[in-house]
């Protein structure tokens, strides 16, 4: 009898161990309906929507269309600031020569295509000619870091050849009239931005020979450092020669470079395109 009695028990038993089971999951079922239990993360959504809230809000239709109109603009110097053309003096004894004028021609024809120039009008190359680029160098430093939207330096200079040279070796006629032609020079010393610095010229050089055939005299690189690591698009223009040009020309030929400048930048910004960052000196 006690035999069957334990065997009786042992059949039993797991019946009895699946309805207590079944009771605690029952009792855990109501206690989450009725609100007595609390989930273990209860704040995880809360959180979710605070982040969500503070993300920055799309720019609206009035903020795309005033950042896509914001001027093009670029930086005009000259380092070798005591220029003239004859009849003056090869260099002006106050460091402001002919050469300002020139620039400032410049700038005043490529505002007209709506690009916003910014002249540097300092003198670079008195009292130690020798010191020009190093000058001007530091100069371009501090107005890219107060301006770091330009997207072109330009250094408009005048060639300096022997007197024997042919008269006509520097002009050119162009738009009906007799102007200076331009050499591009890119240096090749401490510049790690030297390709993107032929690139640009290569670009001007060739918009210059599609409108005016005839007014480029090309590009050359010089075994020197003119500060072309400052800006990826960075332009030597030697527009004329002391002997062979006049300042009215040089003047004519600057407007003819900055139609060939304003091209190229106009062209790169409709595409989308955008110069490579400002490396630092």
């Amino acid at each position: 009898m006690a035999r069957r009695a334990w065997r009786t028990r042992q059949k039993n038993g797991p019946g009895l161990l699946f309805i207590l089971v079944a009771l605690v999951v029952v009792a855990a079922a109501g206690a989450r309906y009725v609100g007595l239990y609390a989930p273990e993360q209860p704040t995880l959504a809360p959180q979710w929507r605070a982040v969500k809230t503070e993300e920055e809000p799309p720019p609206t239709e009035e903020e795309v269309s005033r950042r896509t109109q914001e001027p093009v603009t670029v930086l005009v110097l000259h380092a070798h600031t005591s220029e003239n053309y004859s009849p003056s003096p090869s260099h002006d004894k106050n460091g402001k020569g002919e050469i300002v004028t020139v620039g400032a021609e410049f700038c005043q024809a490529i505002s007209e295509k709506g690009i916003k120039a910014i002249n540097l009008k300092a003198s670079f190359d008195a009292p130690k000619y020798s010191d020009a680029f190093k000058n001007a160098g530091e100069a371009v430093a501090k107005a890219l870091a107060e301006n770091p939207n330009i997207k072109a330096v330009i250094d408009i200079h005048r060639d300096g050849l022997p007197v024997q040279k042919d008269k006509d070796y520097t002009a050119a006629v162009a738009a009906g009239q007799r102007v200076a032609k331009i050499l591009f020079v890119v240096g090749d010393v401490s510049n790690p931005n030297s390709s993107s610095n032929m690139a640009f010229a290569e670009a001007v050089k060739s918009r210059l020979d599609a409108m005016f055939a005839g007014v480029s005299r090309g590009i050359k690189v010089q075994h020197r450092n003119v500060n072309g690591n400052l800006h990826p698009n960075t332009l030597c223009a030697y527009i004329g020669d002391y002997n062979g040009n006049t300042l009215a020309e040089a003047r004519a030929s600057a407007r003819l470079l900055a139609d060939a400048v304003a091209g190229v930048l106009l062209a790169q910004a409709q595409e989308g395109m955008s110069v490579l960052p400002t490396t630092t000196p």
